[in-house]
């Protein structure tokens, strides 16, 4: 049977997609990489939030992808800082968050399965059921993947159960299949699943479960990832070139900062902010609520360094409104979280409100441009945070070094937004960190399990982006990192473990210190990093893979998670031992 324009259409999208952003995969794992880059465009996810999502592998309960966003724009994994006991683990967030779950299952057929659906739902009443322990969940059995991420939805949604979040739970059964070919079996079945999911959920969630073939694919494509927002202003603005400059009402700014009839803060337009929110109650900050909470002869405008924000666009269809295409505040992060706190707690006065905020939007696409504004407008004394060091020098080096072999090193959080650059080299920060933690730090487990808390002191960050490193280390273990990947993918590796998540971080410190010779772990330390090793020989990850299974055999208990083990010192001790032991002989 022939296949329908829109298959033909969006099979031709495919093949271009994985041509040139996943060459090296097979058709199936590029297939899902594809699909949940059209399902989760509206949450601005990129190649690595997309990548921590996939669980797809030996019981996977029917599972593809599992993503959990806050707010409409951030991820949350395992690792988050909302899942921690830290006092601003909750900062930024309101009653009434919405909470976002997207539960995808690809196969890259052209035809329907129809059993899909009831698989699904058999997996997630063992997820939702907090009674059913990781042993419990193993046994049912899903994947240690699958595991994972059921712990990080169920921790969420208790920590943030006071905050009443509004739930939204999609499901998606994704393929080429024709869209008319749905028939009234499995319509039944979606229906049995949503009526489901609305009895598991609190009073205002939604719920969405929806079959995505061939002519839905398009329509998805044919979406842009792009979000906009309309900024009012006062008064004409003056402009020059391609940026503006004027004023536009606190009560109009509120408007422009938060999602369409909330209180809630769009949070994507600080992705590249050098720094977080400080508090209230930071002197700056302070002065800026008592400015709002008091009247006086003095305009707001005149007593406040205004807000810069970086535009892909901006359009205004009426003479004072102005719609902007990814708006990134840039400077006048706490400002803009000083307003929008101050207004949430009712303490602006009428006469503040209808006061005027100093606005200039600059329209930029050139990243060496962009970069220059980003960096001019952030030189005040900063807040600690993973963006605060994106224009470090020695981030600049690595940036430049890596591309040189055709790796892109992501210092910002949309950096490569519209560069037409392969999806699959790019990295980011926390990516590089956990390559290096296993490679040269020889941290497997801070790698598999807390690396942006690493990553989050000053000594964890001067460890891994040490300046006096070259930038060959990153290189290299970039390198070992990508060839684990493609071993772990292998039918050979999956024999002894189809756990790639897991094995990963450990197969990388494992190559290093089997590679290196040494015989006293303390002695790896002292090895410079131009005589560590970047070439992994299949038969060397091998006999790793099957002398770290051996180990994980040993603790295995048949009741803990895996993932557990892998992020606890015990294995990598008795891993390492072993290895050392290899290397004695």
């Amino acid at each position: 049977m022939s296949d329908s324009p829109d298959q033909v259409i969006a099979k031709d999208n495919f093949t271009q997609y994985k041509a040139a952003n996943y060459a090296k995969l097979s058709d199936d794992e590029a297939f899902e990489r594809f699909t949940m880059s059209l399902l989760l465009k509206q949450y601005g996810a990129g190649p690595a939030d997309i990548e921590q999502g996939l669980v797809s592998g030996t019981d996977d309960g029917g599972i593809d992808g599992f993503y959990v966003f806050l707010n409409g724009r951030e991820p949350v994994g395992s690792d988050s800082i909302r899942l921690t006991n830290r006092r601003n683990a909750l900062e930024g967030l309101q009653t009434g968050v919405t909470l976002d779950v997207v539960v995808v299952q690809t196969k890259k057929e052209s035809t329907w399965d129809t059993n899909v659906f009831p698989k699904i739902e058999s997996a997630l009443k063992s997820i939702f059921d907090t009674s059913q322990t990781a042993a419990d969940l193993r046994s049912f059995p899903l994947n240690d993947d699958i595991i994972e991420k059921t712990m990080t939805w169920r921790k969420l949604r208790s920590k943030i159960a006071m905050l009443a979040p509004v739930v939204h739970f999609h499901v998606y059964y994704a393929t080429f299949a024709k869209q008319p070919d749905v028939n009234n079996y499995m319509k039944t079945k979606a229906r049995q699943l949503k009526a489901w999911l609305v009895t598991s959920l609190p009073t205002g969630s939604t719920t969405s479960v929806e079959y995505v073939g061939d002519a839905e694919l398009v329509t998805r494509l044919r979406v842009g990832s792009d979000f906009v927002a309309k900024l009012v202003l006062t008064k004409l603005p003056i402009r020059e070139a391609n940026a503006l400059v004027g004023l536009v009402s606190i009560k109009d700014y509120l408007k422009f900062l938060r999602y369409d009839k909330s209180k809630v803060i769009r949070n994507e337009m600080f992705a590249v902010n050098v720094r977080d929110y400080a508090g209230s109650n930071v002197r700056v900050n302070d002065a800026i609520g008592k400015t709002l909470a008091g009247d006086s002869e003095s305009l707001f405008w005149w007593l406040n360094n205004g807000i810069t924000i970086i535009v892909d666009k901006a359009d205004n269809p009426l003479e004072l409104v102005w719609v902007l295409t990814n708006p990134l505040i840039v400077n006048g992060l706490q400002t803009s979280h000083v307003i929008h706190e101050q207004d949430l707690a009712k303490s602006i006065t009428k006469k503040r409100l209808n006061q005027s905020v100093l606005v200039r939007v600059i329209t930029e696409s050139d990243p060496e441009v962009r970069e220059a504004i980003i960096s001019g407008t952030n030189n005040q004394t900063a807040i600690a945070s993973l963006q605060l060091h994106a224009n470090e020098e020695k981030q600049l080096r690595i940036e430049e070094f890596l591309r040189a072999y055709g790796w892109y090193y992501e210092r910002r959080r949309y950096q490569y937004r519209g560069m037409k650059v392969p999806a699959s080299r790019i990295r980011n920060m926390t990516e590089v960190g956990q390559a290096v933690m296993a490679y040269r730090l020889l941290q497997p487990d801070t790698a598999r399990a807390r690396p942006t808390s690493l990553l989050g002191t000053n000594a964890g960050w001067e460890k891994v982006f040490d300046s006096s490193e070259s930038e060959e280390l990153y290189l290299k273990a970039l390198t070992v990192v990508d060839a684990v990947d493609d071993y772990l993918r292998t039918s050979e590796a999956k024999a002894i473990a189809d756990d790639l998540t897991n094995a990963r971080y450990y197969l990388v410190a494992g190559y290093g210190l089997r590679t290196s010779g040494i015989k006293k772990l303390e002695d790896f330390e002292k090895i410079p990093t131009s005589a560590l090793k970047q070439n992994p020989s299949a038969t060397v990850l091998t006999e790793l893979h099957e002398l770290l299974y051996q180990e994980v055999g040993k603790l295995d208990d048949g009741k803990t998670a895996l993932d557990r083990m892998f992020k606890g010192a015990k294995l990598k001790t008795a891993f390492f031992d072993q290895i050392l032991g290899l290397n004695a002989h």
